[in-house]
């Protein structure tokens, strides 16, 4: 019992502390929220200093999901995206275009080797357009087994740790050379936020929260309506996206403060979790396929995405916040900010990756049944 009840404080207990420690900037450039509660959970996993409980951990990630992705949409403001940021748009399009075919290629590549790779395309094809959620309510949809969500997950942490350390040295200048410049807005407008983050308002909180428990109650009750049971996964997920998006058309769900706060909370609920299910030795003994179908699908996205930025003539840094928009999610995009010295495309960014979580599940999901469809038959 005391195990339990201690596991569960972790599970609850570090992301508030990730937060906190962020919002007070007392973590290092490198080291985001994300990274640091996927770490912990793996140590906690790996060290077995402390017995966890599977159930515990897989509830955990689940519960992140469902909670997280409404809550991180509720502030999505699309229209107002497609009014001020064409060049980004067409950016993020086109890195979600270098994603479906980057996964499509791996999947066809690796079909003999790995018979779930249209699994693992769609999973990653989420990945490359909206970040870690997108991945998980995939894996979910589709009914890939517990084990490869957590290799495929523990690979993207590998080959994303990579790119963010390129990102975080030399690579910003070398595509200097290769994209214009990006053109600077003589006000700077969108940069001028408050550097410092607004206190959370737990009341606004607390009523998104209960929102979206009634959002999650309304999927499962459309699910279970017309299939009769709550198996049909993907209809759940894709369900609970179209749902949120809706809300977000009420301008009073657009007004609670802190939903994008409290829904990353429940994200870095997931990353405690799913750390907790990592373990690596079986990840170094089973991983190794799908590590290099993930590389070749990471890389080749990052690759084609930056060749066809170069043909439109997309500028260096807008190339740069939509591919993290796009591959990391919204909680980067302030690291990328420091990095490149750009503040003026942070709202852009962000919006653009909460734009990912909204469109990632519908492409994930599709692209996987087709590949099925061509690969599987």
């Amino acid at each position: 019992m005391a195990a339990a009840i201690l596991q569960i404080l972790l599970l609850l207990g570090i992301p508030w502390a990730a937060q906190r420690l962020a919002r007070r900037a007392l973590l290092p450039g490198w080291l985001s929220p994300v990274v640091l509660c996927y770490t912990i959970g793996i140590l906690a996993s790996n060290t077995k200093l402390l017995p966890l409980n599977d159930a515990w951990s897989t509830h955990a990630t689940e519960a992140g999901i469902l909670m997280g992705i409404p809550l991180l949409l509720y502030s999505t403001r699309l229209r107002a995206l497609f009014a001020h940021a064409r060049p980004a748009l067409l950016s993020f399009g086109l890195c979600a275009l270098s994603g479906v075919t980057a996964s499509s290629l791996a999947a066809w590549h690796f079909a003999s080797q790995l018979p779930e790779s249209w699994q693992l395309a769609g999973m990653l094809t989420g990945i490359y357009t909206g970040g870690t959620p997108n991945m998980q309510a995939i894996g979910l949809a589709l009914q890939a087994p517990r084990e490869t969500i957590i290799l495929v997950n523990a690979a993207d942490v590998l080959l994303g740790g990579i790119y963010l350390l390129l990102l975080s040295s030399f690579l910003p200048v070398l595509l200097g050379k290769i994209l214009p410049a990006f053109a600077y807005q003589s006000d700077g407008a969108e940069g001028q936020t408050d550097p410092v983050p607004p206190a959370m308002d737990y009341r606004d909180a607390g009523i998104a929260v209960a929102f979206t428990l009634l959002i999650i109650g309304a999927a499962a009750g459309l699910t279970f309506l017309l299939f009769g049971h709550l198996q049909e996964i993907a209809f759940l997920m894709l369900a609970l996206t179209s749902l949120s998006l809706l809300a977000t058309a009420w301008g009073r769900v657009r007004s609670w403060k802190s939903t994008f706060e409290t829904g990353e909370y429940f994200l870095l609920v997931f990353c405690v979790g799913l750390g907790m299910l990592a373990d690596f030795r079986d990840i170094m003994a089973n991983g190794g396929p799908i590590i290099a179908f993930s590389a070749f699908a990471m890389f080749g996205t990052i690759l084609l995405h930056l060749l066809l930025s170069r043909l439109f003539r997309i500028d260096r840094d807008t190339f740069l916040f939509t591919s993290v928009a796009a591959l990391y999610g919204p909680p980067f995009i302030g690291q990328l900010a420091s990095i490149t010295g750009n503040r003026q495309l942070m709202l852009t960014g962000i919006a653009l990756g909460l734009l990912g979580y909204a469109i990632g599940n519908y492409l994930g999901i599709s692209l996987a049944y087709l590949l099925q469809a061509l690969l599987v038959g």
